[in-house]
């Protein structure tokens, strides 16, 4: 599973039986960043996870998606400024 991500580059997951959460999981402690939370599933405010297009902001139990292999799984860290 390959992760696009504007914060560590292109990340390839080896794993079987991949879903959403999981990469997650897997992409957080492989980068350090905590992307979405182990309690709930919650996507942290400072992230965008998107699916085939489609942003997701909470992953838990139920709404867990299983991942084939043309899936295309984003992940963005969204910086802000101010001043």
């Amino acid at each position: 599973m390959i992760v696009k991500t504007n914060f560590v580059g292109q990340v390839t997951l080896d794993m079987e039986l991949p879903t959403l959460r999981k990469v997650l999981t897997v992409l957080s402690d492989k980068t350090g960043f905590p992307i979405c939370s182990p309690e709930d599933g919650e996507i942290r405010g400072d992230f965008k996870v998107f699916l085939n297009g489609e942003e997701y902001d909470r992953i838990d139990g139920s709404d867990d998606v299983p991942l084939r292999g043309e899936d295309a799984v984003e992940v963005t860290l969204v910086i802000l400024s101010g001043g």
